[in-house]
């Protein structure tokens, strides 16, 4: 795509970066100093690798096959075994990376800097084909058996072929004149559907194999006398388990639908840029103060409130065994107890702020501002 294309594409809609830090004043609170801590439980670093620079958030490495697999703005790929993190290859294409990437046995799919979904051999980082996208890809492409899916800057969704790039499909809706930055909204439930986190408050259903759209349903509703408190966009992904679709929006709420029918089954007041996770039995949500708090799935009743980590720029929750770890801005990864909220191990990493935080079968792998990717175990 031709750059005058991208920059008229961009330029269709205002994107707000670190719009909630910015516009609730959380910047302007000093950090909730922590609360000495008591010998609990131990929490680890396994190993932690430099991928390099991933400013602007979207570059959340990718778990397959037993491998992590990364990228950074200037072109690098990187693999390490997840066990061990020792490094399987690495590779440069010399050209700037947009945002994440996924892959699958011999294919890395990913978006470049000037507008194009880009299909590299795995080994050796040798393009296989190349597509011009509508505008800058923010976030990874996924992968869903034989279509590849990635979302645009422009808010347009669109399928290509995974093994020559032909356009398969492409949905786009009308995005409000303001927006927060999105890098990273879209969540695959196995290849049967597409969840995307939206703006005005929205969350939608799309099959993956033709882009129709299964259903779409309100969240929040924006509201507010000026554009500014009137967004209320869904920027963390959608997460699925056992029949409910949960999401949470910016000046909106969190809550869970019906994955069937997309009916609210619940929604209460909340604020996140940061994003949730699941268990069999609640829901785990950092909001933008940096407070963590869980809800009943079935009900959404509060559960509990932990409000030591506030203003701390804390992640959004991951899953750890039987407890929650998020990471603050100062390096420092904290356990938490799913059952009350409390505090319960604490270990300094030799990272600056964690953009995202993600579940593995033995752990959690992290990426962080600085560009290092690590996994957190227990013990």
């Amino acid at each position: 795509m031709r750059p005058t294309a991208i920059a008229a594409a961009l330029i269709a809609a205002t994107v707000l970066t670190g719009c909630a830090s910015w516009f609730e004043g959380s910047s302007a609170n000093p950090p909730t100093p922590l609360a000495k801590l008591e010998a609990g439980q131990k929490v680890s670093i396994a190993w932690s690798e430099k991928a390099g620079d991933v400013e602007g958030g979207g570059f959340m490495p990718y778990y397959q096959g037993g491998n992590v697999l990364a990228a950074s703005q200037d072109g690098a790929f990187h693999e390490w075994e997840a066990s061990s993190g020792q490094r399987v290859r690495e590779w440069n294409v010399k050209r700037g990376f947009s945002g994440g990437l996924s892959a699958n046995e011999d294919t890395v799919f990913v978006g470049s800097a000037n507008g194009e979904l880009l299909a590299l051999e795995r080994a050796s980082g040798k393009e296989r084909w190349h597509a011009p996208l509508t505008s800058v890809a923010p976030e990874a492409p996924l992968v869903a058996g034989d279509v590849v899916i990635a979302r645009t800057n422009d808010g347009r969704i669109t399928g290509f072929d995974v093994k020559d790039g032909r356009q398969l499909w492409s949905s786009a809706r009308t995005l409000p004149q303001l927006l927060l930055r999105n890098t990273g909204s879209m969540q695959l439930v196995g290849n049967e559907a597409l969840l995307v986190g939206q703006a005005a408050g929205r969350v939608a259903v799309l099959r993956p194999a033709t882009g129709d759209v299964l259903w779409e349903s309100a969240l929040a509703a924006p509201r507010g006398a000026t554009e500014i408190e009137r967004i209320t966009d869904v920027v963390t992904r959608p997460v699925f388990d056992n029949g409910q679709v949960c999401a949470v929006a910016y000046q909106g709420r969190v809550g869970c639908l019906d994955a069937r029918s997309g009916s609210l089954q619940w929604a209460r007041e909340l604020s996140s840029t940061r994003g949730l996770t699941l268990d069999e039995r609640n829901l785990y949500v950092t909001a933008d103060d940096g407070s963590v708090q869980a809800y009943d799935r079935s009900t959404g009743r509060n559960l509990w409130l932990q409000t030591g980590l506030k203003y701390r720029d804390v992640s959004g929750p991951a899953r750890l065994g039987r407890y929650i770890l998020v990471a603050d801005g100062e390096g420092y990864l904290h356990l938490l107890s799913s059952d009350d909220g409390r505090l319960a191990g604490r270990i300094k990493g030799d990272f600056v702020s964690a953009v995202e935080l993600i579940t593995l079968p033995d752990g959690v792998l992290l990426l962080s501002r600085n560009g290092r990717v690590a996994r957190i175990t227990l013990g």
